[in-house]
């Protein structure tokens, strides 16, 4: 697609007006727990703010933003959050971006920074975010200096960045969803081999395996029910069985067990989706991995598999960029795709002479009811007195956060939430300064503390703003960091026979809204399963949709990708997603008006960075950017993921306690 930037960027496929009386029929008006929340219209108005005038806007748009304010969105576009301590925070929120783009992005709260209340509070540690990097930064920090004092301090209702959950509540059947970031990799010895691993989880005090529960009263006995919701999707296909739905022909079951034969894919695709998914042979050079960072993964298809096939591309895209890769081959570099075990590139993981085989046969995933939110929690858990109750796994995982915990005053770590941090400085010459100047928003008003240093453990496309004092070199690296966003959509049904009887578990799907949905089987927790796995019984499906525009330059493609996320309503999403099942799954016996329960969508505009060629290791002789903001600017550190070009818990883990260690040398 060769999209003029400069144009109105179009509604994702499959989001159109619907009807009223299909709006209807597919039970846009059934009373499921969203329009108790949103008011009764059919198909709500949604982003009014970003209006027409957003996409033209794109003209000057270079990289994370457009000339627009951003702000006005309400309770409409966001939807509902299901219930439980979550039930408020659903990805970012209305109120999570105006205030990110008005007190942040556009700096409306400058004004009052010089009036903001002094709390008279001065931290050892300040860490601004509480995402996974966040956490691992305070609690490292707080391992080392039991006694020392911690502020954590985030935008969000609930701390976890994408590593939250949502939670339902069907027919007397409570149901757990990952909003974002979900897997750990096992076993561990082999995630260690493959840098799937990370030292921290030798403090979450969680199992070093794990037992999954088996599905019952299957109408289809031998029905193949994946561990988790990631493998399938490609890079183990083997371990579902996998319905493809082709408009043209409907589903079409397990496609790669028989060479793709009864797809409507030519004979010269369908070679080249087996050759790029029988490549073996690594390429032996020494500097293998700058060789991959220095060509996009669809110059590796082409240039060094002779893979010449759009269809391809086009089937391997979404796997790539909601896995972790942002967007898709035209963007990425082949070492991003190396990172996510893509097709032909994940050879060079193999080493036989070590004995590795491919990382898909030897690594699987284990997915806890609410994702990666369970590591958050863990470690609030070790690091804040009373904010869960109980020890037993299930209790942490499953019950409730102890909020009125999380910011009492005699605890050593303490967690202010819904705390917008709007500017960092130090106070005085930073390289002379003993202090850092924190100011924050919070329910109307502006703040201001001390700390004696400051992690940063947010993304750089936020940093770049609120950090007042770094010098230019930190700025020109922040600003080369583009991202691409996720919606994450979890379908709560009151029952999934429709699956059974088409005798599959997972679906694929290549035309119309999003691309990929599926069963898992849970982990039991204390020796118990959290939710039931039963065709007549409850279940959440989640879907990953990333916002793909090949053809379009980057990294224009990231903001226009991010305009398609904003410019749809709540109810826009929830009616293609209702049509999009239907047609899938009605010869089926589905039926939305009876058989959806609840939909909630969690939007995460900034989900993963996006790396290009020379991300990783630079390129014309110059270190790459996320090198340069590893380095500790006097007292402020900077901690994410992101600074992996691998977004997982793991690198999000380390890279908190990188930061952490950092900032001690100042203290």
């Amino acid at each position: 697609m060769n999209q003029d930037p400069l144009q109105p960027v179009p509604k994702p496929e499959g989001v159109v007006p619907l009807p009223e009386r299909e709006a209807l029929r597919l039970g846009m008006d059934a009373p499921i727990s969203r329009r108790d929340f949103v008011g009764s219209t059919l198909i709500g108005t949604g982003a009014t703010l970003l209006g027409a005038g957003a996409p033209g806007a794109l003209r000057s748009a270079h990289a994370q933003t457009v000339g627009l304010p951003l702000t006005g969105l309400g309770a409409d576009w966001t939807g509902p959050g299901g219930v439980g301590d979550y039930a408020r925070s659903n990805g970012n929120t209305h109120e999570v971006l105006n205030a990110a783009h008005g007190y942040v992005r556009n700096r409306d709260i400058d004004e009052r920074l010089a009036s903001a209340a002094d709390t008279g509070e001065t931290f050892d540690l300040v860490v601004v975010g509480c995402g996974i990097a966040g956490l691992a930064a305070a609690y490292t920090h707080h391992k080392a200096r039991p006694r020392s004092s911690v502020l954590l301090l985030d935008q969000h209702p609930v701390f976890g960045g994408e590593a939250k959950q949502n939670e339902f509540e069907v027919d007397g059947t409570h149901l757990w969803a990952p909003q974002g970031s979900t897997g750990m990799v096992f076993p561990l010895n082999r995630a260690k081999d493959y840098n799937f691993y990370s030292r921290f989880y030798e403090e979450l005090d969680f199992p070093r395996e794990f037992r999954f529960q088996e599905p019952k009263n299957l109408g289809t006995r031998d029905l193949l029910v994946p561990g988790d919701m990631w493998g399938p999707m490609h890079i183990s296909w083997e371990a579902a069985d996998v319905g493809y739905f082709f408009e043209s022909k409907g589903f079409v079951k397990n496609m790669w067990r028989d060479g793709l034969r009864h797809t409507p894919y030519s004979e010269s695709d369908r070679l080249s989706f087996m050759t790029a998914e029988l490549h073996r042979s690594r390429d032996r050079r020494p500097d293998w991995e700058p060789w991959l960072d220095s060509m996009t993964y669809s110059e590796y298809l082409r240039n060094e598999l002779r893979v010449h096939s759009p269809a391809f591309e086009r089937y391997i895209g979404p796997v790539n960029a909601a896995m972790g890769c942002g967007l898709g081959p035209d963007v990425i570099s082949a070492y991003s795709a190396f990172n996510y075990m893509a097709p032909g590139v994940v050879a060079q993981g193999r080493d036989l002479t070590k004995g590795y085989a491919d990382p898909g046969d030897t690594l699987y995933l284990v997915t806890l009811p609410g994702g990666n939110a369970s590591i958050a929690r863990r470690l609030v858990q070790k690091m804040i007195p009373g904010s869960f109750k109980g020890a037993r796994l299930t209790e942490l995982l499953l019950g409730g956060i102890h909020f009125a915990a999380l910011d009492r005053a005699p605890n050593p770590v303490r967690m202010r939430l819904s705390s917008t941090v709007v500017a960092v400085q130090h106070e005085g010459a930073p390289a002379k300064a003993r202090k850092v100047i924190v100011w924050y928003e919070r329910a109307g008003k502006v703040h201001k503390a001390r700390a004696k240093a400051v992690v940063m453990a947010g993304q750089q496309h936020v940093n770049r703003h609120i950090c007042r004092d770094i010098p230019q070199a930190y700025r020109d690296a922040m600003a080369t960091f583009h991202h691409a966003p996720v919606l994450t959509i979890n379908v709560a049904l009151r029952n999934w026979r429709f699956l059974d009887k088409l005798g599959i578990s997972c679906a694929r799907w290549f035309e119309g809204f999003g691309w990929w949905t599926g069963l898992r089987r849970n982990v039991l927790l204390d020796g118990k399963e959290s939710m039931p796995l039963d065709p007549n019984k409850p279940v959440v499906l989640t879907q990953y949709n990333p916002f793909l525009l090949p053809g379009m330059p980057f990294p224009q493609q990231c903001t226009a990708a991010r305009m398609q996320l904003f410019h749809m309503s709540y109810a826009e999403i929830e009616a293609a997603v209702r049509s999009q099942f239907t047609k899938m799954f009605a010869s089926a016996g589905f039926d939305a008006a009876r058989d959806i329960a609840g939909i909630t969508t969690n939007r995460w505009g900034h989900a993963y960075v996006v790396a290009p060629p020379g991300f990783f290791f630079g390129k014309d002789g110059k270190a790459a950017p996320k090198d340069v903001i590893r380095k500790r600017f006097h007292r402020i550190a900077f901690a994410h993921s992101e600074l992996t070009g691998a977004q997982m818990w793991e690198t999000a883990a380390d890279e908190g306690e990188r930061a952490a260690r950092q900032v001690l040398e100042v203290i």
